[in-house]
């Protein structure tokens, strides 16, 4: 084994949140990013919000769709339409974020690494080209299964879904929304979708039933793509409510190793990446022990509000969520939706309908019809 190697910071998974993370800290430490399948292609839809493509400083070329709106599909089939005046959120193609997020990462001073990291003692960093080393901090942005918190004795998230995604050659009626697919036919546990990216469409599912979900997916073809042919089908994992702790000592996570991802969407691009930017200041600044708070102050809260809302959805059954659907049609439900919806703090929606005392009936009603407040409290 060779001991070539020096590093302040090392970050395995280059990945957007790891690549961000190595690319923060390079400002003021000498980083080294490991990568093992830089063309791995994850499950992934890429939607992201506009706010979050311009804080990213993402160039337009990475953009494969504007997204002004969804379509929801309910258990029964019956459609209903949501649509934004103006793009809300945008397509990025996942392969193309990743090698332009890993070539920032490289311009700003990273030593980027195409191998894996196979251990860690608590000291020393091994990787699979025989390479060891000692940094100061170690980030792990490897996924949700992540072995850099596996190394230092962190626990994994609340629940982890299988996904599957296919890439289709088809066209959706509204190339600039998005088609969601809600019920237990289509998915148990979580939902489907149908996201237009360029000149393609990528239709895939998660679910809580692990490899079945591949079937779920199939019908789900069979059914809205007959006919269609398929490019691609990969599986992956999404990791839903993080864990009580993030990081030990000189060990962070970031991104899927930490499950910092929206509990309803399972969006984890924007969080992760927030909290990636985190990471790596405080780990350039050999404060590592802030982290856990740093990131918790401005992503927790919103998190917690999903896994509560995940809770509540996932007790619906297929006739209540034909309910909840028939809500969402009226027009002033839609007018408000559109108005003061946030792509990335679902919460703000309870904040801005406590100054619409025009809507509290409609939303009484609502609960009345899926049985009452008290199935609403924690």
């Amino acid at each position: 084994m060779r001991m070539g190697l020096r590093a302040d910071v090392a970050v395995v998974g280059g990945g957007p949140c790891g690549a961000l993370a190595a690319a923060v800290a390079a400002r003021g430490a000498k980083v080294l990013l490991l990568e093992r399948a830089p063309e791995r292609r994850p499950v992934c839809a890429g939607i992201i919000s506009l706010k979050a493509l311009e804080e990213l400083e993402l160039p337009r070329r990475l953009v494969l769709s504007e997204l002004r709106g969804a379509v929801f599909h309910g258990p029964d089939g019956i459609g209903v339409t949501l649509t934004a005046p103006e793009p809300k959120a945008v397509v990025v193609g996942r392969p193309a974020l990743d090698r332009f997020l890993r070539e920032r990462a490289a311009e700003a001073g990273v030593e980027v690494l195409w191998e894996a990291a196979v251990g860690w003692d608590g000291r020393e960093l091994r990787t699979s080209g025989g390479e060891r080393m000692i940094p100061e901090v170690l980030i792990g942005a490897d996924g949700a299964l992540s072995g850099v918190a596996r190394w230092a004795g962190l626990p994994g998230p609340e629940e982890i879904l299988v996904a599957f995604q296919a890439e289709v050659e088809a066209e959706l009626e509204r190339a600039d929304h998005v088609e969601l697919f809600l019920g237990r036919e289509f998915a148990p546990g979580f939902f489907a979708w149908a996201v237009p990216a360029g000149n393609r469409v990528l239709v895939g599912l998660a679910s809580t039933t692990g490899k079945k979900g591949i079937e779920y997916l199939r019908s789900l073809l069979r059914r809205h793509f007959p006919g269609a042919r398929v490019l691609s089908l990969r599986a992956g994992l999404i990791p839903i409510g993080s864990p009580p702790r993030t990081s030990r000592g000189r060990v962070l996570l970031v991104g899927n190793a930490a499950a910092q991802t929206k509990p309803l969407s399972g969006g984890g691009i924007y969080f992760g990446a927030m909290a990636a930017r985190i990471a790596g200041e405080l780990a350039a600044a050999g404060r590592p022990a802030d982290y856990e708070g740093a990131w918790r102050a401005i992503l927790w809260r919103e998190i917690h509000f999903g896994l509560r809302a995940r809770k509540l959805f996932l007790s619906l059954s297929d006739a209540e969520l034909k309910k909840l659907l028939g809500f969402l049609s009226r027009r002033e439900i839609q007018e408000f939706l559109v108005t003061e919806g946030d792509f990335d703090r679902h919460s703000e929606l309870l904040r801005a309908l406590r100054g619409r005392p025009d809507l509290w009936p409609l939303g009484m009603e609502l609960l009345r019809a899926l049985g009452g407040l008290g199935r609403f409290l924690p």
